[in-house]
Protein backbone atom coordinates (compact mmCIF):
# COMPACT_ATOMS: atom_id res chain seq x y z
CA UNK A 1 0.00 0.00 0.00
CA UNK A 2 2.86 2.40 0.87
CA UNK A 3 4.57 1.92 -2.52
CA UNK A 4 1.37 2.71 -4.39
CA UNK A 5 0.89 5.93 -2.47
CA UNK A 6 4.52 6.94 -3.24
CA UNK A 7 4.12 6.39 -7.00
CA UNK A 8 0.83 8.30 -7.07
CA UNK A 9 2.37 11.18 -5.15
CA UNK A 10 5.37 11.33 -7.48
CA UNK A 11 3.13 11.57 -10.54
CA UNK A 12 1.09 14.32 -8.92
CA UNK A 13 4.23 16.27 -8.08
CA UNK A 14 6.30 15.92 -11.24
CA UNK A 15 3.49 16.28 -13.78
CA UNK A 16 2.70 19.91 -12.76
CA UNK A 17 6.41 20.67 -12.38
CA UNK A 18 7.01 19.90 -16.08
CA UNK A 19 4.46 22.52 -17.09
CA UNK A 20 5.26 25.44 -14.71
CA UNK A 21 8.45 27.30 -14.13
CA UNK A 22 9.72 27.31 -10.53
CA UNK A 23 13.01 27.16 -8.72
CA UNK A 24 14.63 23.82 -7.92
CA UNK A 25 14.54 24.61 -4.18
CA UNK A 26 10.77 25.16 -4.10
CA UNK A 27 10.12 21.90 -6.01
CA UNK A 28 12.12 19.81 -3.56
CA UNK A 29 10.41 21.44 -0.55
CA UNK A 30 6.97 20.68 -1.94
CA UNK A 31 7.97 17.08 -2.65
CA UNK A 32 9.34 16.63 0.86
CA UNK A 33 6.11 17.94 2.39
CA UNK A 34 4.00 15.60 0.30
CA UNK A 35 6.16 12.60 1.21
CA UNK A 36 5.87 13.41 4.92
CA UNK A 37 2.11 13.71 4.52
CA UNK A 38 1.94 10.30 2.82
CA UNK A 39 4.05 8.70 5.58
CA UNK A 40 1.70 10.15 8.18
CA UNK A 41 -1.34 8.79 6.33
CA UNK A 42 0.27 5.36 6.09
CA UNK A 43 0.94 5.34 9.85
CA UNK A 44 -2.68 6.28 10.51
CA UNK A 45 -3.86 3.51 8.16
CA UNK A 46 -1.73 0.95 10.00
CA UNK A 47 -3.06 2.10 13.36
CA UNK A 48 -6.64 1.94 12.09
CA UNK A 49 -6.12 -1.57 10.66
CA UNK A 50 -4.64 -2.73 13.96
CA UNK A 51 -7.62 -1.32 15.84
CA UNK A 52 -10.10 -3.07 13.52
CA UNK A 53 -8.23 -6.35 13.91
CA UNK A 54 -8.25 -5.96 17.68
CA UNK A 55 -12.01 -5.39 17.69
CA UNK A 56 -12.45 -8.48 15.53
CA UNK A 57 -10.34 -10.52 18.00
CA UNK A 58 -7.47 -11.30 15.63
CA UNK A 59 -4.58 -8.95 16.21
CA UNK A 60 -2.10 -9.71 13.42
CA UNK A 61 0.92 -8.33 15.16
CA UNK A 62 0.59 -10.50 18.28
CA UNK A 63 -2.04 -13.08 19.27
CA UNK A 64 -3.52 -12.97 22.79
CA UNK A 65 -1.65 -15.01 25.38
CA UNK A 66 -4.44 -17.64 25.63
CA UNK A 67 -4.41 -18.22 21.87
CA UNK A 68 -0.65 -18.50 21.80
CA UNK A 69 -0.71 -20.99 24.69
CA UNK A 70 -3.45 -23.06 23.04
CA UNK A 71 -1.57 -23.16 19.75
CA UNK A 72 1.64 -24.13 21.49
CA UNK A 73 0.02 -26.76 23.81
CA UNK A 74 -0.12 -30.22 22.19
CA UNK A 75 -3.29 -32.23 22.75
CA UNK A 76 -2.85 -35.15 25.13
CA UNK A 77 -4.62 -37.98 23.30
CA UNK A 78 -4.50 -41.75 23.57
CA UNK A 79 -2.44 -43.61 20.96
CA UNK A 80 -4.49 -44.41 17.89
CA UNK A 81 -6.85 -41.44 18.30
CA UNK A 82 -8.34 -40.15 15.04
CA UNK A 83 -10.60 -37.21 14.22
CA UNK A 84 -13.56 -36.83 11.93
CA UNK A 85 -13.72 -34.60 8.84
CA UNK A 86 -14.31 -31.43 10.84
CA UNK A 87 -11.58 -32.19 13.37
CA UNK A 88 -13.98 -31.69 16.29
CA UNK A 89 -14.96 -35.31 17.10
CA UNK A 90 -12.17 -37.54 18.41
CA UNK A 91 -12.32 -41.36 18.51
CA UNK A 92 -9.79 -43.19 20.66
CA UNK A 93 -8.19 -46.52 19.88
CA UNK A 94 -10.60 -48.18 22.32
CA UNK A 95 -13.62 -46.70 20.52
CA UNK A 96 -14.51 -43.95 23.02
CA UNK A 97 -15.67 -40.71 21.42
CA UNK A 98 -15.43 -37.21 22.80
CA UNK A 99 -15.74 -33.60 21.72
CA UNK A 100 -12.82 -31.22 22.18
CA UNK A 101 -14.56 -28.44 24.08
CA UNK A 102 -11.42 -26.48 25.00
CA UNK A 103 -7.96 -27.06 23.51
CA UNK A 104 -6.22 -25.06 26.24
CA UNK A 105 -7.92 -26.93 29.10
CA UNK A 106 -7.81 -30.33 27.36
CA UNK A 107 -11.34 -31.09 28.48
CA UNK A 108 -11.97 -34.85 29.01
CA UNK A 109 -8.25 -35.32 29.47
CA UNK A 110 -6.59 -35.52 32.93
CA UNK A 111 -7.89 -32.71 35.12
CA UNK A 112 -5.68 -33.24 38.19
CA UNK A 113 -2.11 -34.02 39.12
CA UNK A 114 -3.07 -37.68 39.58
CA UNK A 115 -4.39 -37.84 36.01
CA UNK A 116 -8.07 -38.30 36.91
CA UNK A 117 -10.36 -38.55 33.89
CA UNK A 118 -14.06 -37.72 34.25
CA UNK A 119 -16.64 -38.85 31.68
CA UNK A 120 -20.35 -38.01 32.00
CA UNK A 121 -22.83 -40.53 30.62
CA UNK A 122 -26.45 -41.63 30.83
CA UNK A 123 -29.63 -41.95 28.85
CA UNK A 124 -33.13 -40.54 28.68
CA UNK A 125 -35.78 -43.26 28.61
CA UNK A 126 -39.38 -42.74 27.54
CA UNK A 127 -41.83 -45.52 28.40
CA UNK A 128 -45.40 -45.99 27.27
CA UNK A 129 -47.13 -48.94 28.98
CA UNK A 130 -50.53 -50.61 28.64
CA UNK A 131 -51.75 -53.27 31.13
CA UNK A 132 -54.94 -55.24 30.63
CA UNK A 133 -55.22 -55.88 34.41
CA UNK A 134 -54.24 -53.90 37.50
CA UNK A 135 -50.59 -54.24 38.51
CA UNK A 136 -48.57 -53.16 41.56
CA UNK A 137 -46.92 -50.20 39.79
CA UNK A 138 -47.66 -48.29 36.59
CA UNK A 139 -44.39 -48.36 34.66
CA UNK A 140 -42.17 -50.70 36.73
CA UNK A 141 -44.17 -53.87 37.37
CA UNK A 142 -43.55 -56.86 39.68
CA UNK A 143 -46.97 -58.40 40.37
CA UNK A 144 -50.47 -58.61 38.97
CA UNK A 145 -52.99 -57.46 41.56
CA UNK A 146 -55.75 -59.77 42.67
CA UNK A 147 -58.48 -57.35 41.54
CA UNK A 148 -58.74 -54.26 39.38
CA UNK A 149 -58.61 -52.96 35.84
CA UNK A 150 -55.52 -52.02 33.91
CA UNK A 151 -54.75 -48.86 31.98
CA UNK A 152 -52.12 -46.80 30.18
CA UNK A 153 -49.28 -44.72 31.55
CA UNK A 154 -46.36 -42.65 30.20
CA UNK A 155 -43.15 -42.17 32.15
CA UNK A 156 -39.52 -41.00 32.09
CA UNK A 157 -38.70 -42.70 35.42
CA UNK A 158 -36.12 -45.11 34.06
CA UNK A 159 -33.80 -42.32 32.82
CA UNK A 160 -30.41 -42.12 34.49
CA UNK A 161 -27.40 -39.82 34.70
CA UNK A 162 -23.91 -40.58 35.91
CA UNK A 163 -20.21 -39.83 35.92
CA UNK A 164 -17.40 -42.36 35.44
CA UNK A 165 -13.90 -41.54 36.60
CA UNK A 166 -10.57 -43.32 36.41
CA UNK A 167 -6.82 -42.83 36.61
CA UNK A 168 -5.39 -44.02 33.28
CA UNK A 169 -1.83 -43.87 34.59
CA UNK A 170 -0.91 -46.54 37.18
CA UNK A 171 0.77 -45.58 40.44
CA UNK A 172 2.77 -48.40 42.07
CA UNK A 173 0.73 -50.82 39.95
CA UNK A 174 -2.66 -49.43 41.06
CA UNK A 175 -5.35 -47.82 38.95
CA UNK A 176 -8.59 -46.40 40.34
CA UNK A 177 -12.02 -46.56 38.78
CA UNK A 178 -15.34 -45.29 40.05
CA UNK A 179 -18.88 -44.35 39.26
CA UNK A 180 -21.55 -41.99 40.60
CA UNK A 181 -24.94 -42.76 39.04
CA UNK A 182 -28.55 -41.93 39.89
CA UNK A 183 -32.00 -42.29 38.40
CA UNK A 184 -35.47 -40.89 39.13
CA UNK A 185 -37.29 -44.17 39.75
CA UNK A 186 -38.08 -43.57 43.41
CA UNK A 187 -41.53 -42.02 42.88
CA UNK A 188 -44.52 -42.45 40.59
CA UNK A 189 -44.60 -41.81 36.85
CA UNK A 190 -45.19 -38.07 37.39
CA UNK A 191 -43.47 -37.60 40.75
CA UNK A 192 -39.80 -38.41 40.28
CA UNK A 193 -37.56 -38.96 43.29
CA UNK A 194 -33.75 -38.80 43.26
CA UNK A 195 -32.38 -42.34 43.74
CA UNK A 196 -28.72 -43.32 44.01
CA UNK A 197 -27.81 -46.41 41.97
CA UNK A 198 -24.02 -46.63 42.04
CA UNK A 199 -21.51 -44.71 44.15
CA UNK A 200 -18.16 -46.48 44.54
CA UNK A 201 -14.39 -46.55 44.03
CA UNK A 202 -12.64 -49.66 42.69
CA UNK A 203 -8.85 -49.91 43.21
CA UNK A 204 -7.36 -52.38 40.70
CA UNK A 205 -3.79 -53.68 40.83
CA UNK A 206 -1.98 -55.03 37.76
CA UNK A 207 -1.46 -58.31 39.66
CA UNK A 208 -5.19 -59.03 39.29
CA UNK A 209 -6.28 -58.00 42.79
CA UNK A 210 -8.90 -55.30 43.31
CA UNK A 211 -10.70 -53.73 46.27
CA UNK A 212 -14.08 -52.05 45.83
CA UNK A 213 -15.82 -49.93 48.44
CA UNK A 214 -19.14 -48.18 47.95
CA UNK A 215 -22.60 -48.95 46.60
CA UNK A 216 -23.00 -51.14 43.52
CA UNK A 217 -24.42 -54.51 42.43
CA UNK A 218 -24.33 -57.44 44.81
CA UNK A 219 -21.40 -59.49 43.66
CA UNK A 220 -23.40 -62.61 42.77
CA UNK A 221 -25.14 -60.65 39.98
CA UNK A 222 -23.58 -62.13 36.83
CA UNK A 223 -26.15 -62.08 33.98
CA UNK A 224 -29.11 -59.95 32.89
CA UNK A 225 -32.32 -60.56 30.88
CA UNK A 226 -33.16 -58.55 27.75
CA UNK A 227 -36.69 -57.52 28.74
CA UNK A 228 -37.31 -53.77 29.01
CA UNK A 229 -39.70 -53.39 31.96
CA UNK A 230 -37.80 -51.25 34.47
CA UNK A 231 -38.49 -53.80 37.23
CA UNK A 232 -36.06 -56.07 35.35
CA UNK A 233 -37.90 -59.28 36.34
CA UNK A 234 -37.37 -58.75 40.05
CA UNK A 235 -39.40 -61.25 42.07
CA UNK A 236 -39.76 -63.20 38.81
CA UNK A 237 -36.47 -65.08 38.49
CA UNK A 238 -33.90 -62.27 38.48
CA UNK A 239 -32.76 -61.26 41.99
CA UNK A 240 -30.58 -58.16 42.12
CA UNK A 241 -29.76 -55.31 44.45
CA UNK A 242 -27.35 -52.40 44.81
CA UNK A 243 -26.05 -51.95 48.36
CA UNK A 244 -23.04 -50.46 50.20
CA UNK A 245 -20.28 -53.07 50.41
CA UNK A 246 -16.60 -53.87 50.76
CA UNK A 247 -15.48 -56.32 48.06
CA UNK A 248 -12.17 -58.04 47.29
CA UNK A 249 -11.62 -59.63 43.87
CA UNK A 250 -8.83 -61.68 42.33
CA UNK A 251 -8.77 -62.20 38.56
CA UNK A 252 -6.59 -64.57 36.56
CA UNK A 253 -6.27 -63.76 32.85
CA UNK A 254 -5.10 -66.25 30.24
CA UNK A 255 -4.87 -66.01 26.49
CA UNK A 256 -8.50 -66.91 25.73
CA UNK A 257 -10.15 -67.16 29.16
CA UNK A 258 -10.26 -65.71 32.66
CA UNK A 259 -11.36 -66.69 36.16
CA UNK A 260 -12.60 -64.20 38.75
CA UNK A 261 -13.12 -64.88 42.47
CA UNK A 262 -15.17 -62.35 44.46
CA UNK A 263 -15.88 -62.10 48.17
CA UNK A 264 -17.49 -59.24 50.07
CA UNK A 265 -19.37 -57.93 53.08
CA UNK A 266 -22.59 -56.09 52.24
CA UNK A 267 -24.47 -53.50 54.26
CA UNK A 268 -26.44 -54.98 57.16
CA UNK A 269 -28.13 -58.27 56.45
CA UNK A 270 -30.90 -59.85 54.39
CA UNK A 271 -33.58 -57.32 55.33
CA UNK A 272 -32.02 -54.79 52.94
CA UNK A 273 -33.91 -51.97 54.54
CA UNK A 274 -36.96 -54.01 55.61
CA UNK A 275 -38.74 -53.42 58.92
CA UNK A 276 -41.32 -56.20 59.05
CA UNK A 277 -41.95 -55.84 62.80
CA UNK A 278 -42.49 -52.08 62.44
CA UNK A 279 -40.25 -51.17 65.39
CA UNK A 280 -38.54 -48.37 63.42
CA UNK A 281 -35.27 -50.38 63.37
CA UNK A 282 -34.19 -51.99 60.12
CA UNK A 283 -34.22 -55.76 60.57
CA UNK A 284 -30.81 -56.14 58.96
CA UNK A 285 -29.31 -53.50 61.27
CA UNK A 286 -30.81 -55.15 64.36
CA UNK A 287 -28.61 -58.24 63.87
CA UNK A 288 -24.91 -58.46 64.66
CA UNK A 289 -24.36 -60.57 61.55
CA UNK A 290 -23.21 -59.00 58.31
CA UNK A 291 -24.29 -60.29 54.91
CA UNK A 292 -21.38 -62.23 53.40
CA UNK A 293 -21.38 -62.90 49.66
CA UNK A 294 -19.16 -64.69 47.17
CA UNK A 295 -18.98 -65.62 43.51
CA UNK A 296 -16.72 -67.50 41.11
CA UNK A 297 -17.01 -66.48 37.44
CA UNK A 298 -15.28 -68.14 34.48
CA UNK A 299 -15.42 -66.84 30.93
CA UNK A 300 -13.70 -67.71 27.68
CA UNK A 301 -13.80 -66.91 23.99
CA UNK A 302 -16.50 -68.89 22.23
CA UNK A 303 -14.67 -71.41 20.00
CA UNK A 304 -16.32 -70.16 16.81
CA UNK A 305 -16.44 -66.47 17.75
CA UNK A 306 -14.07 -63.52 17.99
CA UNK A 307 -12.88 -62.14 21.33
CA UNK A 308 -15.90 -59.86 21.67
CA UNK A 309 -18.30 -62.77 22.25
CA UNK A 310 -17.51 -64.95 25.23
CA UNK A 311 -19.01 -67.80 27.19
CA UNK A 312 -19.66 -67.14 30.87
CA UNK A 313 -20.33 -69.58 33.70
CA UNK A 314 -20.68 -68.58 37.33
CA UNK A 315 -21.70 -69.74 40.78
CA UNK A 316 -22.52 -67.33 43.60
CA UNK A 317 -24.23 -67.13 46.94
CA UNK A 318 -24.67 -65.38 50.25
CA UNK A 319 -25.37 -65.89 53.93
CA UNK A 320 -26.56 -63.45 56.58
CA UNK A 321 -29.02 -62.94 59.41
CA UNK A 322 -31.61 -60.38 60.48
CA UNK A 323 -33.67 -59.85 63.62
CA UNK A 324 -37.31 -58.97 64.28
CA UNK A 325 -40.02 -59.38 66.94
CA UNK A 326 -42.68 -62.07 66.96
CA UNK A 327 -46.27 -61.57 65.90
CA UNK A 328 -48.67 -61.71 68.89
CA UNK A 329 -51.97 -61.36 67.10
CA UNK A 330 -52.33 -57.64 67.68
CA UNK A 331 -48.85 -56.49 66.67
CA UNK A 332 -45.15 -57.34 66.59
CA UNK A 333 -44.58 -56.97 70.32
CA UNK A 334 -43.31 -60.44 71.25
CA UNK A 335 -39.75 -61.65 71.82
CA UNK A 336 -37.23 -60.96 69.07
CA UNK A 337 -35.61 -63.68 66.97
CA UNK A 338 -32.89 -63.96 64.36
CA UNK A 339 -33.56 -65.42 60.92
CA UNK A 340 -31.16 -66.80 58.34
CA UNK A 341 -30.98 -65.51 54.80
CA UNK A 342 -29.12 -67.72 52.36
CA UNK A 343 -28.96 -68.28 48.64
CA UNK A 344 -27.01 -70.22 46.02
CA UNK A 345 -27.09 -69.27 42.32
CA UNK A 346 -25.90 -70.73 39.00
CA UNK A 347 -25.65 -68.44 35.96
CA UNK A 348 -24.45 -68.62 32.38
CA UNK A 349 -24.33 -66.82 29.05
CA UNK A 350 -23.51 -68.67 25.82
CA UNK A 351 -23.08 -67.11 22.37
CA UNK A 352 -24.57 -69.58 19.89
CA UNK A 353 -23.27 -69.39 16.34
CA UNK A 354 -22.83 -65.79 15.17
CA UNK A 355 -26.16 -64.15 15.97
CA UNK A 356 -27.70 -65.77 19.07
CA UNK A 357 -26.96 -65.55 22.79
CA UNK A 358 -28.60 -67.79 25.40
CA UNK A 359 -28.55 -66.36 28.93
CA UNK A 360 -30.04 -67.69 32.16
CA UNK A 361 -29.76 -68.41 35.84
CA UNK A 362 -31.26 -70.63 38.56
CA UNK A 363 -31.29 -69.88 42.29
CA UNK A 364 -32.67 -71.24 45.55
CA UNK A 365 -32.70 -69.90 49.09
CA UNK A 366 -34.54 -68.64 52.18
CA UNK A 367 -35.67 -65.20 53.35
CA UNK A 368 -34.80 -63.49 50.06
CA UNK A 369 -37.34 -60.67 49.99
CA UNK A 370 -34.54 -58.16 50.56
CA UNK A 371 -32.90 -59.03 47.25
CA UNK A 372 -36.19 -58.97 45.32
CA UNK A 373 -36.74 -62.72 45.25
CA UNK A 374 -39.16 -65.10 46.95
CA UNK A 375 -42.00 -62.92 45.60
CA UNK A 376 -40.84 -60.24 48.09
CA UNK A 377 -41.62 -62.53 51.09
CA UNK A 378 -39.13 -62.85 53.94
CA UNK A 379 -40.60 -64.51 57.09
CA UNK A 380 -43.96 -66.25 57.59
CA UNK A 381 -45.62 -66.04 61.03
CA UNK A 382 -47.67 -69.25 61.34
CA UNK A 383 -49.36 -68.47 64.64
CA UNK A 384 -49.21 -65.79 67.38
CA UNK A 385 -46.25 -65.81 69.79
CA UNK A 386 -44.44 -68.46 67.75
CA UNK A 387 -41.16 -67.85 65.99
CA UNK A 388 -41.62 -67.23 62.30
CA UNK A 389 -40.27 -69.37 59.48
CA UNK A 390 -38.04 -68.16 56.64
CA UNK A 391 -39.89 -68.36 53.31
CA UNK A 392 -37.92 -70.63 51.00
CA UNK A 393 -38.05 -70.24 47.24
CA UNK A 394 -36.64 -71.38 43.93
CA UNK A 395 -36.56 -69.34 40.72
CA UNK A 396 -34.72 -68.35 37.58
CA UNK A 397 -34.99 -67.10 34.02
CA UNK A 398 -33.86 -67.94 30.49
CA UNK A 399 -33.39 -65.44 27.67
CA UNK A 400 -32.59 -66.00 23.99
CA UNK A 401 -31.39 -62.92 22.09
CA UNK A 402 -31.04 -62.69 18.31
CA UNK A 403 -28.84 -59.85 17.02
CA UNK A 404 -29.94 -59.92 13.40
CA UNK A 405 -27.73 -57.01 12.28
CA UNK A 406 -26.54 -53.60 13.46
CA UNK A 407 -30.10 -52.26 13.35
CA UNK A 408 -32.48 -55.03 14.45
CA UNK A 409 -32.39 -57.41 17.42
CA UNK A 410 -35.01 -59.60 19.12
CA UNK A 411 -35.38 -61.46 22.41
CA UNK A 412 -37.58 -64.19 23.85
CA UNK A 413 -37.61 -65.08 27.54
CA UNK A 414 -39.32 -66.56 30.58
CA UNK A 415 -38.83 -66.15 34.33
CA UNK A 416 -40.44 -67.51 37.50
CA UNK A 417 -40.25 -67.31 41.29
CA UNK A 418 -41.85 -70.16 43.22
CA UNK A 419 -41.93 -69.88 47.05
CA UNK A 420 -42.98 -72.82 49.22
CA UNK A 421 -46.77 -72.64 49.36
CA UNK A 422 -47.19 -73.58 53.04
CA UNK A 423 -44.92 -70.68 54.06
CA UNK A 424 -46.00 -68.12 51.48
CA UNK A 425 -49.66 -68.45 52.52
CA UNK A 426 -48.72 -67.00 55.92
CA UNK A 427 -46.57 -64.19 54.46
CA UNK A 428 -47.92 -62.04 51.60
CA UNK A 429 -49.88 -64.95 50.16
CA UNK A 430 -48.09 -64.94 46.78
CA UNK A 431 -47.53 -68.55 45.79
CA UNK A 432 -45.93 -68.05 42.37
CA UNK A 433 -44.96 -65.29 39.95
CA UNK A 434 -44.26 -65.75 36.22
CA UNK A 435 -43.43 -63.64 33.18
CA UNK A 436 -43.01 -64.57 29.51
CA UNK A 437 -41.94 -61.88 27.04
CA UNK A 438 -40.94 -61.16 23.47
CA UNK A 439 -38.98 -58.03 22.49
CA UNK A 440 -37.96 -56.20 19.33
CA UNK A 441 -35.27 -53.49 19.24
CA UNK A 442 -34.46 -51.02 16.46
CA UNK A 443 -31.36 -48.81 16.51
CA UNK A 444 -31.79 -45.58 14.56
CA UNK A 445 -28.16 -44.67 15.24
CA UNK A 446 -25.52 -45.23 17.91
CA UNK A 447 -27.37 -42.95 20.34
CA UNK A 448 -31.08 -43.47 19.66
CA UNK A 449 -32.84 -46.82 20.07
CA UNK A 450 -36.48 -48.00 20.15
CA UNK A 451 -37.98 -51.06 21.83
CA UNK A 452 -41.32 -52.84 21.83
CA UNK A 453 -42.29 -55.62 24.27
CA UNK A 454 -45.24 -57.89 24.85
CA UNK A 455 -45.28 -59.74 28.18
CA UNK A 456 -47.70 -62.15 29.79
CA UNK A 457 -47.63 -61.83 33.60
CA UNK A 458 -49.20 -64.33 35.98
CA UNK A 459 -49.39 -64.10 39.78
CA UNK A 460 -50.85 -66.91 41.90
CA UNK A 461 -52.38 -66.05 45.30
CA UNK A 462 -53.36 -68.28 48.21
CA UNK A 463 -55.00 -67.72 51.61
CA UNK A 464 -53.99 -68.98 55.04
CA UNK A 465 -57.16 -70.89 55.85
CA UNK A 466 -57.81 -72.88 52.65
CA UNK A 467 -55.99 -74.58 49.83
CA UNK A 468 -57.58 -72.58 47.01
CA UNK A 469 -55.40 -70.75 44.51
CA UNK A 470 -56.28 -67.65 42.56
CA UNK A 471 -54.42 -67.18 39.24
CA UNK A 472 -54.45 -63.61 37.93
CA UNK A 473 -53.05 -62.67 34.51
CA UNK A 474 -52.06 -59.46 32.72
CA UNK A 475 -51.21 -58.69 29.11
CA UNK A 476 -48.57 -55.96 29.15
CA UNK A 477 -47.38 -53.94 26.14
CA UNK A 478 -44.51 -51.47 26.47
CA UNK A 479 -42.98 -49.06 23.97
CA UNK A 480 -39.65 -47.50 24.94
CA UNK A 481 -37.26 -44.98 23.41
CA UNK A 482 -33.72 -44.43 24.71
CA UNK A 483 -31.34 -41.61 23.90
CA UNK A 484 -27.84 -42.46 25.08
CA UNK A 485 -25.08 -39.93 25.63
Amino acid sequence: MGKIWTIVAALLVFAPCAQVSASETVTRADLQAIMERIAKLEAENRAQAARIAELEGRTPAEKPATERAAAETPLRMEPGTVTNETGSIFTTGSGRKYFLADRLANIFEPLSESGLQIVPYGYLAFEGVYNSHAVDADSITDFVKRHGRGGTTLSMQDSLLGVKFNTPEASHGWKFFGKAEFDLAGGSQNDYVFHWRHLYVDAQHDSGWSVLFGQTWHLWKMVTPSEIDGAWMENTGHPYRRSPQLRVTKKWDWEESSLEARVGVVKGGPGMGGDRDEDLIQDNSASDWPLVQGALVYDRVAPWEDAKRRWLFGVGGMYGRDRSHRWTGDGFNGPDDEYDSKMVMLAGSLPIFSKFTLTGQLFAGDNLGGIQAGCAQRVAYMRPYAKGREVSTIGGFSDLRWDLNDVWSFALGYGFDDPTDSEARHALGILRNERAYIDAFYSINANFRLGLEYARLTTVYGDENDDDEDDVGDDRVQFSAWYNF
